[in-house]
């Protein structure tokens, strides 16, 4: 949790044009009685997941705040850990928005996808109380490095993390935002390891990943920096504003945007 918590926050701070290289954070915890073994147990933990992650990302921790013995007629609230990034942009004409801007566009993910469902939001729908949880990334500073490089030359035309939900919802998230559809193949790509077929691929919550929209113009430069960094290329913004992912050739997802528009809403949508 701890490490999934620092990265998610790091890589949001970075997606819209914050300099990996100076960013800062916070932690916030909410407890049990620490003076219960297991209890003190995972806070133990969690703190040292701080410890492994602000060294990984080389990002101190500056301040925070824990409130202890949350308890309720002997039971424990669920440990849970807020962890806040503060960045610097160094240029506010180059900033990200995650909203498709136009057709032709092509889209790439960064990072590995692993079959990490554990503690996902699909496994949560599913009440599904098991699986492989994410772990942290290799050398994620070098990967948030590059994309950083990318946004501040106005290379990327937009930017999402994939978190809660993995690549299916962010994708459905950036065709929403700019009411665009988009093209996707997963098929050819698949997963880092393990089977998990299409679903694992589509709501994995692995860390370290990105979706990036970029021009065809501006796709050479983009790969010649992630040269040696998980890069793939993995479908196009489509002017048919429907949400389109194949694996293998075949259809998985094909949703009208105006209906994921709906059922983001809260409007009943037809199956």
């Amino acid at each position: 949790m701890a490490v999934s918590a620092i990265d998610e926050a790091f890589r949001n701070a970075v997606a819209v044009g914050a300099d990996p290289d100076q960013i800062a954070l916070l932690d916030n915890f909410c407890w049990g009685n620490p003076t219960l073994e297991d209890r003190l147990g995972s806070l133990v933990r969690a703190c040292q997941g701080c410890y492994d992650g602000a060294l990984a990302y080389n990002a101190p921790f500056i301040s925070g705040k824990d409130s202890l013995y949350n308890e309720y007629n002997g039971q424990p609230i669920p440990g849970t850990l807020l962890i806040s990034a503060i960045g610097i942009v160094p240029d506010i004409h180059h900033v990200c928005t995650s909203d498709l801007k136009a057709a032709g566009n092509r889209l790439y993910l960064i990072g590995e996808t692993a079959p990490e469902l554990g503690g996902s939001l699909l496994f949560d729908i599913l009440g599904i109380d098991s699986g492989d949880p994410p772990r942290m990334p290799g050398e994620p500073l070098a990967r948030y490095t590059a994309l950083h490089q990318a946004i501040q030359a106005g290379r990327v035309q937009s930017c999402h993390d994939l978190s809660e939900g993995g690549l299916a919802l962010a994708l459905a998230e950036m065709c929403i935002g700019g009411r665009l559809g988009a093209e996707v193949e997963i098929g050819d790509w698949g997963l880092e390891s393990g089977d998990g077929g299409p679903v694992a691929t589509l709501f994995s919550e692995s860390n370290g990943r990105l979706l990036v929209e970029v021009r065809p113009e501006d796709a050479p430069a983009l790969e010649k920096l992630f040269v040696g960094l998980p890069l793939t290329k993995i479908g196009a913004v489509s002017a048919e504003v429907r949400l389109v992912v194949k694996s293998e050739g075949k259809r998985v997802i094909d949703v009208d945007v105006e209906q994921m528009l709906g059922a983001w809403k809260g409007q009943a949508v037809d199956s």
